[in-house]
């Protein structure tokens, strides 16, 4: 699969290099010579040449994400509704539509990181569906569509794109940058145990670059994505709440209560972000009296939140078994 850049990271670099020398651009643009990470600290030479292999070293990510905890969501809404990412032929990419395996080049390293999505088979061109970002509980992106697959099936009845993120790493208990302990009947989780901080990070940028990518190739409405977590995910989601308010109108926490004290929960009220709280009457792995204490911390805090149990639902089928709940709670907070 073609590389997708995102324009905004273009955007980002002309500016870098806007005063750098014409002659230094034109032989990084045709390939006469390339630094590599390595060289770079041996042919620093001047301002000219620092800021043009800058342009070319930071990834589109690295200036994307930094640029949203900075300056909060109004540069990746703005290049996600104004400055679609497009293919390096300037062509949208593939748009193909139903269930998908997917591949992109992740910028930081340059390695080969897969997504599954879903896209109705009745989208067409120039429709802006909603998103519903699933974030992995397990080793693998297909654990949210394992049978019957009912996230898919609803999404294709209210008509959502769902994306799946791999995480960067198909390793155990993502936590996707968070630092939020699940509570536990054992006592609070460790967050992001067994990967690095750097892999822990990467998982991030991971489901933001991959959202990049989608909403530029399907043009999907950017004032109506959600974010579902199971988990250790789910955690996630409440950190990408937190970490980027505002991008997502709602999110869906299964079984993944935590302890709202140190969560800032004053930003979902400001920001209208709603929650949709589940958790399984049958669940074994997580109490549901901590989902039931944490759904009603937000809930009295001034969040709106629909509190869910499914009767008889497991750790992991709850949300399966609740997914037309999930969508009609999706569908009234647009």
């Amino acid at each position: 699969m073609p590389t997708l850049v995102p324009q905004a990271s273009r955007v980002s670099c002309r500016s870098t290099i806007g005063t750098a020398n014409l002659w230094v651009i034109m032989r990084v643009i045709f390939g006469i010579f390339f630094f590599t990470p390595r060289d770079f600290a041996k042919f620093i030479k001047g301002l000219f040449i620092i800021s043009t292999a800058a342009c070319i070293f930071l990834s589109p990510i690295d200036i994307r994400a930094q640029a949203m905890k900075d300056l909060g969501t109004t540069v990746f809404h703005g290049a996600i509704s104004n400055k679609l990412p497009t293919l390096d032929s300037g062509v949208i990419g593939y748009q193909k539509t139903g269930e998908q395996y997917r591949v992109y080049t992740f910028p930081e390293t340059g390695e080969p990181i897969p997504y599954r999505l879903y896209v109705p088979e009745s989208w067409q061109p120039g429709q802006r569906l909603p998103v519903l970002v699933t974030l992995r509980a397990g080793p693998h992106f297909d654990n949210n569509h394992r049978s019957p697959n009912a996230l898919v099936a609803e999404a294709r009845r209210h008509g959502y794109i769902v994306l799946s993120p791999l995480g960067y790493r198909g390793l155990a208990q993502p936590y996707y940058g968070s630092g939020y302990p699940i509570i536990r009947p054992t006592g609070p989780s460790e967050p992001a145990a067994g990967w690095t901080v750097t892999e822990n990070l990467r998982a991030e940028h991971d489901v933001l670059n991959t959202l990049s990518l989608v909403m530029g190739e399907y043009g999907a409405d950017a004032n109506r994505l959600y974010i579902h977590g199971q988990n250790p995910s789910g955690s996630g989601a409440l950190h990408f709440l937190s970490s980027y308010p505002g991008l997502f109108k709602a999110a869906v926490i299964s079984s993944a209560p935590i302890d709202v004290t140190s969560y800032p929960v004053d930003q979902l009220v400001e920001n209208g972000t709603s929650l949709f709280i589940l958790h399984g009457t049958n669940d074994n792995s997580n109490e549901i009296q901590a989902s039931r204490t944490m759904a009603r911390s937000f809930s009295d805090q001034g969040v709106v939140v629909e509190y869910f149990e499914v009767e008889g639902g497991e750790h992991l089928n709850s949300y399966q078994l609740a997914a037309p709940q999930i969508f009609d709670f999706l569908e009234a907070h647009r």
